[in-house]
């Protein structure tokens, strides 16, 4: 028997941190699996010995449980269950098991984390059982389900291997593996609720910087097209530009001044970057419920958001962000992670201040919530992070954005569950995305009386 813990965190200490979402809870996902890795080993402590190997087990593991965050908001499982989730990026996988084949070596592991669920699911009860579909072999569960050019499991649109995982839902009507429980592994799991906050508030004393002598509150936010294109005809009529333009009109209705606008972004060092990209600043000063005045100054761009993008505005100008501002908003695609990863921005280091993120990309929370409390200072004392659980749409950019921006444009101390109420209703008559914030149960603010 071997045990290998990829992720060094307890039950208890996911209960630990806190979350609140409108519509959305935070839950423990607790089961027993498999997975079968094509390679030969002679014995177990061959296996034990080779950190090789070890990294090759994790990154399969991770991979086979990434079919989770399409498996839990595909179209059969809401017919059959009713209520989406998410996977998160909080979890340990403990092996007890391994047993040989001619095909490789089968590991059976224990499966504890965290993740984000529709909180209409439990109906007022604490536990309740999950079904989970899982590939058996992630490595060839694609190729398994292709019929000719096209893959039958998963979305018709975006049909590759590399956005299967996404997509993932091997009980469509028309999927080959509907009713394959070989290569599918099919079975229920316990999901028990974890108890969220019920008030808490962002830490407006810093915020609104009360200590300093005409304090700015800096605000940045990036709106990512939507649309691949080459022109700026074409740009014009993208989604991302709409949100844009309506995001300018917001800001001007609410009295704050233009005093900048670019269509080509111009950086400190008077590089001229190549891409087709908006720009505008405002500034306006704001008395809050706490008594002082600030300041507040918000840079606004658009552009392109892509990593491989040979234009560099957006990563270099959101780095800055999340080294100076003190909000930092984004709306655009997540990439499956790519966009806003630390693995393709450049190079930088947080700094100490107290800093509110929110993430409106589709399933940011899976992707934009560990790894940056992490490289952050203090982690959550000096940060909070508002995320989707589900796939988000253009239809409601502007006002998600100007729901979440307003309380802090006019200066106002509302709680973050009434700042996740108001985001939900901006939703108008679109079903929830399962927006939730982390961070928060740190938070030590109360308003006065």
């Amino acid at each position: 028997m071997i045990q290998l813990l990829f992720f060094l965190y307890s039950i208890s200490l996911f209960a630990q941190d806190k979350y609140y979402g409108a519509e959305s809870t935070e839950a423990l996902l607790n089961f027993h699996s498999k997975i079968i890795i094509n390679t030969k080993v002679k014995n177990i402590t061959e296996l034990r010995k080779s950190p090789t190997l070890q990294k090759r087990v994790q990154e399969e593991v991770r991979y086979q449980l990434d079919h989770l965050i399409g498996h839990f908001s595909s179209a059969s499982f809401l017919k059959s269950f009713g209520f989406p989730g998410v996977m998160g990026q909080k979890y340990d996988v403990k092996f007890n098991k391994i047993e040989s084949t001619e095909q490789g070596v089968i590991l059976n592991y224990t499966f504890n984390g965290k993740i984000n669920f529709s909180s209409k699911a439990f109906k007022g009860k604490s536990k309740i059982l999950v079904p989970l579909r899982m590939p058996f072999d992630p490595q060839n569960i694609y190729e398994l389900s292709l019929k000719g050019d096209s893959n039958t499991c998963t979305d018709p649109n975006y049909n590759s291997e590399g956005d299967f995982f996404y997509f993932w839902d091997p009980d469509k009507t028309d999927c080959d593996l509907k009713n394959n429980s070989t290569d599918v592994l099919r079975f229920e799991a316990k999901l028990t609720k974890i108890n969220n906050t019920k008030l808490t508030y962002p830490e407006y004393d810093r915020l609104y910087k009360i200590e300093q002598s005409n304090p700015e509150l800096l605000v940045s936010i990036f709106i990512g097209y939507i649309d691949e294109f080459n022109s700026e005809r074409a740009a014009r009529d993208d989604h991302g530009f709409y949100t844009y333009s309506d995001l300018v009109l917001n800001l001007k209705d609410k009295g704050f001044e233009q005093t900048e606008k670019q269509d080509r972004v111009q950086l400190a060092e008077k590089e001229w970057i190549k891409g087709i990209n908006y720009f505008s600043s405002f500034s306006r000063t704001v008395k809050t419920n706490l008594g002082n005045e600030v300041t507040v100054k918000i840079n606004l761009l658009l552009s392109k958001t892509e990593p491989n993008e040979t234009d560099t505005t957006f990563p270099r100008l959101y780095v800055k962000a999340l080294k100076e501002s003190d909000l930092v908003a984004y709306d655009g695609h997540s990439g499956l992670g790519a966009n806003l990863s630390f693995d393709y921005l450049p190079r930088f280091s947080f700094k100490s201040n107290y800093q509110i993120l929110f993430l409106n990309g589709c399933s940011s929370y899976p992707y934009f919530n560990q790894n940056y409390f992490e490289k952050k200072p203090n982690g959550s004392k000096d940060m909070e992070i508002i995320t989707s659980g589900l796939s988000t749409l253009t239809s409601t950019s502007t006002s998600n954005m100007m729901a979440f921006l307003n309380p802090f444009l006019d200066g106002k101390t509302i709680s973050y569950q009434t700042l996740l109420n108001a985001i939900e209703k901006s939703n108008g008559g679109e079903a929830t995305y399962l927006m939730g914030v982390n961070g928060d149960e740190d938070n030590s603010f109360k308003p006065k009386k």
